[in-house]
């Protein structure tokens, strides 16, 4: 481990709280979940540098206890620990045949646990998205943990024209592109990018309500769609140890779709 991945990436643990609220038409669905990530730094005999676990996870800030829930949380708890070098102030996953192994091994647990329709189902979501290595790559780098965690290192790179992918519940990916700012002063980083494919997101909406059924028209010309993302990193010194990191994202088009996230990466 070099002096400088210490430095970036301190050992620390943080609490994770992400609240989601999604509205089409006259319909809301609000889900809360939280839990706690211990990000600790390896020993030079390893051959990785960050490892990365997942602790406490609640829905609702209660425990789950319902059998999709438990089954779907049973296979992300196969993707930790995850083991991470830094590579151009990004997070590099270098245990990922380990993870493949995990969710395999998950996989026939789970079917000779339960059965049904609800274990098919989730079973297949998920093997869809994780049924490669790169696939598993991908998966990772898209939650939003491991996104924050590599905005933090932002304080060092100073990107100024910082590109990202970030997923819309239900809906897909969303582009945004911006300037990083840090200020030494404050010791603090902010990011409010703006979106950069405003007419594909639209499209998708519309897509999405039409096929699932959902009493809402688009008939109307000119209809806009608002679209806001803000980052505020506030580190503890002069590490890339974050005190807290708020991120918000909000997705409208007038009143006929919403979609807000907010997470809060704290210092334990």
């Amino acid at each position: 481990m070099s002096s400088t991945t210490s430095e970036q990436f301190p050992t620390n643990i943080y609490l994770f709280q992400e609240k989601s609220t999604l509205k089409i038409g006259d319909q809301e669905y609000e889900t809360s979940i939280s839990y706690n990530l211990f990000v600790e730094n390896e020993q030079e005999e390893e051959d990785f540098e960050v490892s990365i676990e997942r602790t406490n996870f609640k829905v609702n800030e209660k425990k789950i206890d319902t059998k999709f829930l438990t089954i779907a949380n049973q296979y992300m708890e196969a993707l930790f620990p995850l083991h991470c070098v830094v590579e151009n102030f990004r997070l590099k996953i270098v245990n990922l045949a380990e993870i493949q192994r995990r969710i395999k091994k998950k996989d026939d647990q789970l079917e000779a646990k339960y059965g049904g329709d609800g274990l098919i189902n989730i079973q297949n979501q998920f093997k869809k998205a994780t049924d490669t290595v790169e696939k598993i790559s991908d998966f990772v780098k898209q939650l939003p943990f491991m996104k924050i965690l590599n905005f933090g290192m932002q304080k060092f790179e100073k990107n100024q024209n910082y590109f990202i992918k970030w997923n819309i519940l239900a809906i897909g990916y969303s582009k945004w592109k911006g300037e990083m700012i840090y200020s030494k002063d404050v010791n603090k980083l902010i990011y409010e990018p703006k979106i950069d494919n405003a007419q594909e997101m639209m499209n998708e909406i519309i897509q999405y309500i039409h096929k699932n059924d959902h009493d809402v028209d688009f008939e109307e010309e000119n209809i806009g769609l608002f679209a806001d993302f803000k980052l505020n990193i506030d580190y503890t010194g002069e590490t890339g140890r974050m005190k807290k990191a708020d991120t918000e994202i909000c997705i409208e088009v007038e009143n006929k779709f919403f979609y807000e996230q907010k997470i809060t990466l704290s210092n334990k």
